[in-house]
């Protein structure tokens, strides 16, 4: 009789014991939902929903976040005067902390670009403010360049980020990656550096995030900066609305059913 009633009493405690473990990983699962649906909340806030019309250019961009939620933001901001801004920008890691870091990217651009700084000066007041704002693990790599859209001048500047590319009408390829570090990486007063180039009629500035080079298939190949540039050189005569579209497509076609592990995010101008 006692032995019966000690393996009943067992059962209930063993029952106990996993209904008390599913509840804590139902309640663990939903946290983390709610923290996803309030990072995925603040980054589409920030996300240009419609982008300027540029006169004499083409503009299209997009981007498609993870299930994770990671801190992609692309942006093109009218200074006034016929001049552009066009960042993108890519936070190291996922989630809220990384969409609230790209919040405050988004806050303070607007603001410093107002005082029309030099892009050395404003990636170092930048930089000071992100190194402030975020743990030691978090860092924005960061793209920007400035168009005058009446002489088609470009000043840019690349905080560590992936190249951008300058394709020119007669097929050649040039590659922007000079500038600094990650913003918010140090604060050792490491000066950035500019650079200015000129976007003639037929050429396309094109930018990314490294959600696209490094997207996956279920082999865990990766797409590659190859085929994104043999991809960009073979459909870049197409209308930018249509370019994106298709380049979404091919890296989808690539992927096929692997699941999306970070945020696609890409951006082309074309001066016509």
């Amino acid at each position: 009789m006692d032995d019966l009633l000690l393996q009943a009493v067992s059962r209930q405690v063993r029952a106990s014991l996993e209904n008390e473990y599913l509840l804590g990983q139902s309640l663990e699962k939903e946290r983390i939902e709610k923290e996803l649906n309030l990072a995925a909340a603040i980054q589409q806030k920030i996300i240009p929903k419609e982008l300027p019309a540029i006169d004499g250019y083409q503009l299209a961009g997009i981007n498609i976040p993870s299930r994770e939620v990671g801190g992609d933001y692309y942006d093109c901001i009218d200074t006034g005067d016929g001049k552009y801004a066009l960042i993108m920008a890519d936070v190291a890691g996922k989630g809220i902390s990384a969409a609230l870091l790209v919040n405050t990217l988004n806050a303070a651009l607007y603001s410093y670009l107002e005082f029309n700084l030099p892009l050395t000066g404003l990636a170092d007041k930048l930089n000071k403010l992100i190194y402030k704002s975020s743990p030691p693990d978090k860092y924005i790599t960061f793209f920007i360049a400035v168009l005058d859209s009446k002489s088609g001048s470009l000043d840019v500047l690349n905080a560590g980020h992936n190249p951008t590319f300058l394709l020119r009408k007669d097929g050649t390829l040039g590659q922007i990656d000079a500038g600094g570090i990650g913003l918010g990486m140090l604060d050792l007063g490491i000066p950035y550096a500019g650079q200015s180039l000129t976007i003639n009629p037929g050429d396309k500035l094109f930018l990314y995030t490294d959600g696209i080079p490094e997207a996956m298939n279920l082999a865990e190949e990766e797409y590659s900066d190859r085929r994104m540039i043999e991809f960009l050189k073979e459909n870049s005569a197409r209308p930018v609305d249509e370019f994106i579209k298709l380049i979404v497509e091919d890296v989808k076609s690539f992927t096929k059913e692997a699941e999306q592990s970070d945020d696609i995010t890409t951006l082309i101008l074309k001066r016509i």
